[in-house]
């Protein structure tokens, strides 16, 4: 909306000092969206508090890092835009989706311009909580127009720094994760001593898993004897497969990808994972598991299959 005052005989912009957010869960054409859901897999309550905000000069791995300390430390790094919303917002009351609406003052002194809009959703009364950051946005005015900036985001959209991503098209709230960013993990295998082998892409222990994903599913990127990644199993008659991962990071996390006849190109599975009843092993690893038996991972009518992970969203 353009603001004009009257100024002797001519109509002149005003420059807006005000910014507004408009942040969505609601699935349209180009977004099948699932609702949000609490780690359990039950949707968030209406009332789950929504907030919009920064993390002024901070990276995803730093965000993550403080994540790993725990609530608080994320809190306190957090600078918050407008007033808090709630699940169900703009939605009657429906849980685990929101339309929300924030405005704020955003004078170019303030914290949020040129930052990255992010969003943290904690559950009610508890400590599991999820961090989305939309890259590349500013809260900011047009000065030259008066134009006031309508940031309009989907949350599909959206990098997800902490909280679990089960599946393609669903994201829930979870515990703080257990290790931060990949550099401050790195840093926890001092007997690693050669650069080169530190970084993402190597494989310091010569097991064929990238450091990157051992990382993320809660392997050892010093020992060779961590479980497969990967594994398809029988349970009665439907076949799956499993996988670990730890839990609370967000995108950085495995995800399941298939191909017929490793020809025709990976497909990412669309199915929601569920947590595998007997988990290999234990001590905060999170196996989950897809049935790809008729199809649920986009193996329909095959003779054969193939199954990959690849990590990031």
């Amino acid at each position: 909306m353009i603001q004009r005052i009257l100024l002797g005989f001519g109509l002149f912009p005003v420059a807006l000092t005000a910014g507004t957010v408009v942040v969505t869960s609601l699935p349209d054409e180009d977004h099948p969206w699932e609702a949000l859901t609490a780690l359990s897999g039950i949707p968030l309550t209406a009332g789950t508090v929504v907030r919009v905000g920064v993390f002024p000069n901070m990276t995803d791995e730093q965000v993550l890092d403080a994540a790993a300390e725990g609530w608080e430390e994320l809190d306190s790094q957090f600078v918050e835009f407008g007033s808090p919303k709630n699940i169900g917002d703009g939605v009657d009351g429906v849980a685990g989706r929101f339309e929300i609406a924030v405005s704020e003052d955003v004078a170019a002194a303030s914290p949020w311009v040129g930052e990255e809009v992010s969003l943290i959703v904690r559950k009610e009364g508890g400590q599991e909580f999820l961090v989305a950051r939309f890259k590349g946005i500013e809260f900011a005015a047009d000065p030259d127009t008066g134009l006031e900036q309508l940031i309009s985001l989907h949350l599909a959209d959206a990098r997800a720094i902490t909280g679990n991503r089960n599946g393609a098209l669903q994201l829930a709230t979870a515990p703080a994760p257990e290790v931060g960013g990949f550099g401050t993990w790195m840093a926890g295998f001092p007997a690693i001593s050669d650069p080169l082998l530190k970084l993402p892409a190597a494989d310091a222990d010569g097991d064929g898993s990238s450091n990157f994903l051992e990382y993320v599913t809660g392997a050892d990127p010093g020992s060779g004897g961590d479980p497969q990644a990967c594994e398809i199993y029988a349970d009665g008659e439907e076949l799956w497969v499993r996988y670990p991962r730890i839990p609370g990071m967000g995108d950085l996390q495995p995800m399941l990808e298939s191909s017929a006849d490793l020809i025709s190109g990976w497909q990412r599975s669309d199915m929601v994972s569920e947590s595998e009843p007997e988990p290999p092993t234990a001590g905060g690893i999170d196996w989950r598991r897809v049935r790809v038996k008729g199809g649920s991972a986009g193996m329909e009518g095959a003779s054969q299959g193939f199954f990959r992970l690849r990590v990031g969203p």
